[in-house]
């Protein structure tokens, strides 16, 4: 496990290490490289949850965040000793959850600063700005929700088709 704890680890050192950069290089100052439109770093201070959203007030955002940061860990204990990839892809989620919540928690925002401007589509007219933690945060459900749909559940479907059938009294 702990193994992937240092994944967790390494990824909340980038995330911090990133957001400080753009905390420097970026802040108060012109989206950098200058004239560049599909991909550009912009500062940008997120005082609400993914993509900006403000339906839940932040104070319940938070709280259930330090839960699911439980349900996490409990999850990565329990699929340690399976196959790496759901163990992989939940300690991404970790490290992005651990990359957020205490910035949430002490600044009441998050720096983000890596933007793309993607085909106008779901409403965006450029693709909200993110950091490193979102990004870890999508990977692993990926790799974790991958696992658990496709290999998972095909391995329960080829361990109950391998069961013979109990005769019937």
């Amino acid at each position: 496990m702990l193994k992937y704890l240092s994944i967790s680890a390494l990824i909340v050192l980038l995330d911090h290490g990133t957001k400080y950069w753009a905390i420097l290089a970026l802040k108060g100052k012109p989206n950098w490289p200058a004239g560049w439109t599909f991909f550009r770093f912009d500062y940008a201070e997120n005082y609400n949850m993914i993509f900006s959203l403000s339906i839940i007030p932040m104070p319940v955002v938070n709280t259930l965040a330090i839960g699911a940061i439980i349900l996490l860990l409990y999850l990565l204990y329990q699929y340690k000793d399976t196959h790496a990839l759901p163990s992989i892809g939940l300690a991404f989620i970790l490290g992005g959850a651990f990359g957020n919540i205490p910035e949430r928690l002490v600044r009441g925002y998050v720096v983000d600063f890596i933007s793309f401007d993607w085909p106008d589509w779901l409403f965006f007219t450029r693709w909200p700005t993110f950091n490193i933690a979102d990004s870890a945060v999508n990977v692993g459900m990926v790799l974790y929700l991958g696992y658990v749909f496709f290999i998972e559940r095909k391995k329960d479907k080829s361990e109950s088709a391998e069961k013979p059938l109990s005769p019937q009294p």
